[in-house]
Parts: C-alpha cells; structure tokens; sequence
C-alpha cells in the first residue's frame, strides 16, 4: 500500500469516526450538560485524536505538531485578517439588528476557549494539513470548508435551525471563515493564528450578538 492511499483511507476512517460520535452526542447528551464539560469532551472527541495522528504519522503532513505551535511568526502580516473578522461581525450587527448589545457570560467565555482550539486543531492542523500536499492548495482548502461545513449540521438539526440557515444562504459565513483560517494556517504555518481569529470571531458573536451565537 502506497504511502498516499494510506493516508486518505486513515482520513476517511478518521472523518466517518468523527461525524458520527459528535453527531450522537449532540442529539443525544450535549444538551444535558454545562459547557464546560461540553468542552472538555470536545477536546477529547476532537483535539486529542487529531494531535496524536499529528503525531503519529509525521510523513502524512505538511506542518508538524511541535512546528505548528512553535513557528514565529510577524502578527503584522496578519492584522488585516483580525480586523476583517471584527468588522464581519460589528457590520453584520448593524445590518441585520441595527444595533450592537453587549453581553458577556461564563458559558461563552468557556465555549470561545474550547472551539478555537479543538476544531482548528481538527480541521486546520490535521485535515488541511494532511491534504495540502497531494492536491492544489485551492482544493485542499475548498474540500476543508466542505468538511468544516458538515460538522456543524447536527448542532443545527438540533436546534431546529438547519433550513433556515440553508435558505438564508447562513452556511456561506462558515465556509468563508474555514477559507480564512485555512489560508491564515498555509502561510504562518503556526496554528495560533487560526486559533487566535477563531476565538476572536466566537467572542464577538457570543459578546455583541448573543441572539446569533
């Protein structure tokens, strides 16, 4: 077995696995608990697993583990990039409520710590990471948005939301997000950043439109 087929029938197995447990335990136990043991599962359904592929199969990745998180890298590169995010979510609240509130909550605190590491480890560090070698950086990353996109839905199933963020074209915002810290990721090589925007995105939903979150 090649060396590449190798690879794709782990991430294959790895992307059924996942799906499928985080979708039973969003319909089934999410709901029952606090946030921060949402978190901490999460991290051990998510992160966890993800960082141990990393780690495991150092020739299946563009970037390794020790390598993502210890790159240096010149934050005025990315700068635009924050603030884009933060305009994204400062207009959009005016756009669509006219206005900006201001809440803040220890179960958002806890969610904007725990989302911004796990799924950019996911999705970024291995997902993307594992792909972008055998493929147009411009697929690797389209293919990352499709996945990023998938694994929200049975959150929104859940919740009652998923026709209507399909028909109001919602799931545009999280595929334009994915490209985002996909690109971010590509050329720091340093999964922080990501990490960083990530988290700076949930915050501001969470903090200044908490009725979108």
């Amino acid at each position: 077995m090649t060396q590449t087929k190798k690879k794709y029938i782990t991430l294959i197995i790895y992307c059924l696995c996942l799906f499928a447990i985080w979708a039973l335990f969003v319909f089934f136990f999410e709901g029952t608990m606090f946030a921060l043991w949402t978190g901490i599962i999460k991290t051990i359904i998510w992160a966890l697993p993800a960082m141990l592929l990393v780690h495991k199969f150092p020739g299946f990745v563009q970037i390794g583990l020790k390598e993502m998180f210890t790159t240096k890298v010149k934050l005025y590169q990315y700068i635009w990039m924050y603030a884009l995010l933060a305009v994204w979510v400062l207009s959009g609240g005016f756009f669509h409520s006219g206005g900006l509130s201001f809440v803040i909550s220890v179960d958002s605190m806890i969610v904007v710590l725990f989302v911004g590491i796990t799924e950019e480890m996911v999705f970024r560090g291995w997902l993307l990471n594992a792909t972008v070698d055998n493929m147009p950086q411009w697929l690797a990353i389209s293919i990352n948005a499709v996945l990023f996109l998938l694994i929200h839905f049975p959150r929104w199933i859940s919740e009652g939301i998923f026709i209507g963020i399909l028909t109001s074209f919602g799931f545009v915002g999280i595929i334009a997000l994915s490209v985002i810290f996909s690109l971010s990721f590509l050329k720091s090589k340093n999964l922080l950043i990501p990490v960083t925007m990530h988290m700076l995105y949930d915050l501001m939903m969470f903090v200044f439109l908490p009725q979108a979150s």
